[in-house]
């Protein structure tokens, strides 16, 4: 069957577009293909840029961790140099000391000198006592004290019988003696102690002070000048516990002192109640004359 143009309700118009177009004309083809290839390229170059945003934000951060363990390792070495130099300063200090010091001679002081006491005995009174307090025999001082004082005669049974502790006048100053007694013997012979410890100490002493003010390397070694310290505190408290039984005895004569005082102000007060009660029972006025106090004395 063929079709005829002007069967057509269109032909003369296709013959008219198929007239107009020209011979040379190319038609464009569209390839997929190629698209997505393009797409692929454009996703792996974005995908490039993410990875290299990243890589450039990572060595930010290590950068910067870098700049503060670089800060940190400076101050480090700011502290090390600054302790290194106190250390250096005080390796000079003591160089210099050891080798260059020698002005200790402007800490020596004077001790007093130790004094023998002169005892004057004509008649055998202070017998021994010289001896005693000079340090050559202190364990006598019980001795030499008897013999210095006056020896107590009231020794009867009938002096001392009747007496009562606390209310006996005769008791207290008996006791008042003792005391006086014992201080007196126990400084006495802590004295004799003293002067003996310090003649048998007084080599020891002279040495120990010889090193002190020595100027050599030797005894300016820092080992030398810590034992020559731990000698001088050694012998510094052996001194302090000889003042302090010195001071003990001193407490003590003091007390001893103080008792016959005491006893006199108790037997003023005692003597005054006495009279008072004595005249209470026993007026004296004229009107009662037969009664008439008689056991005043």
């Amino acid at each position: 069957m063929k079709l005829s143009l002007s069967h057509a309700p269109f032909g003369g118009l296709l013959v008219l577009a198929l007239g107009a177009v020209p011979a040379h004309a190319q038609w464009a083809t569209f390839d997929a293909t190629q698209n997505v290839n393009a797409l692929r390229q454009i996703l792996n170059e974005q995908k490039s840029l993410v990875f290299q945003t990243q890589r450039i934000a990572q060595g930010s951060e290590t950068n910067l961790t870098l700049a503060q363990q670089l800060s940190t390792d400076l101050k480090l070495a700011t502290t090390a140099l600054q302790t290194d130099n106190t250390v250096y300063s005080t390796y000079n200090t003591i160089l210099n000391n050891l080798k260059y010091f020698n002005a200790k001679q402007i800490w020596r002081t004077a001790e007093s000198a130790l004094m023998s006491g002169q005892v004057a005995n004509q008649f055998g009174e202070t017998s021994g006592l010289q001896a005693t307090i000079n340090g050559q025999s202190p364990q006598n001082a019980s001795l030499v004290w008897r013999i210095m004082n006056l020896g107590l005669q009231g020794t009867s049974s009938q002096f001392w019988g009747n007496q009562v502790v606390g209310a006996s006048d005769r008791l207290a100053a008996l006791a008042g003696m003792e005391a006086i007694d014992a201080a007196s013997t126990t400084c006495l012979g802590a004295v004799g102690s003293y002067n003996q410890a310090r003649n048998t100490n007084t080599l020891a002493a002279a040495n120990l002070q010889q090193s002190q003010f020595d100027t050599s390397s030797f005894t300016n070694s820092e080992l030398q000048q810590l034992n020559l310290l731990n000698a001088s505190n050694a012998q510094t408290t052996a001194e302090q516990r000889a003042q302090g039984q010195l001071h003990a005895c001193l407490a003590a004569q003091a007390a001893a002192a103080n008792m016959p005082q005491r006893n006199a102000i108790s037997a003023t007060i005692n003597d005054a109640n006495f009279k008072l009660t004595q005249q209470a029972a026993n007026p004296t006025y004229a009107g009662k004359e037969s009664g008439t106090w008689t056991t005043y004395y």
